[in-house]
């Protein structure tokens, strides 16, 4: 067995950096992101996250697995430059962000084409890294907008994540949809509605790994 070191996680000491105008604000595209992508990889696959998000009538662990798991790689200069790259072109201010990489798996069949996997809104900017080695340039994260003013209500109140998280175009309609490129990242504000896009079934048989940071 070879330990996983600090190092494996390092973030690269430069990257290509593009900027979307997009509704109200912008759209930020990172490649190249980690300095060893296959070791984060080979992390994600040889570990079990925890489970996240507890509701009642919890469908996690029975329609789907969602995990979550933490790293603390504050002590990453390089990851620091990037973040703060990030906060200044979002005229935010700086704060200390922890590592969360997400685990996700479905246990039932999609739904079919039409439904969206919880469409959602966040109260900071997301950074979102994709690490699906054998899903790259597929659907990866997908922006929609609310088809109705209550929509938000009932994710909040009552359609949750991990009681029923499917919604249709009844409820959203996908205005973009962002690639999953391996050892890529997209930022974007939270309060636009997002969410992963699920197309098929290729997550029943593979586990979608994502890094996210709110910025």
């Amino acid at each position: 067995m070879k330990f996983f070191r600090p190092s494996d996680f390092e973030y690269n000491s430069s990257w290509n950096i593009d900027i979307i105008p997009w509704r109200d604000s912008k759209i930020v595209f990172v490649d190249n992101i980690y300095k060893h992508p296959d070791r984060v990889y080979e992390y994600l696959t040889s570990v079990n996250a925890i489970v996240s998000n507890k509701h009642g009538n919890n469908l996690n662990g029975v329609d789907f697995m969602d995990g979550q798991l933490f790293l603390d790689n504050r002590w990453d200069l390089n990851r620091k430059f990037l973040l703060n790259k990030l906060y200044t072109l979002y005229e935010l201010k700086e704060e200390g962000t922890f590592n969360v990489f997400n685990q996700f798996r479905l246990i039932d069949d999609f739904p079919g084409l039409g439904n969206h996997w919880h469409p959602h809104t966040d109260g900071k900017v997301n950074f979102i890294t994709f690490l699906n080695k054998t899903h790259n340039l597929k659907a990866g994260t997908s922006l929609y907008k609310a088809q109705s003013t209550k929509a938000n209500f009932f994710i909040e109140k009552t359609d949750t994540e991990h009681t029923k998280p499917w919604k249709n175009p009844k409820q959203f309609e996908e205005e973009l949809c962002i690639l999953d490129r391996f050892n890529c990242g997209v930022a974007f504000p939270g309060q636009w509605f997002h969410g992963q896009t699920i197309v098929d079934n290729f997550f029943k048989d593979t586990t979608r790994f994502t890094e996210v940071i709110f910025l």
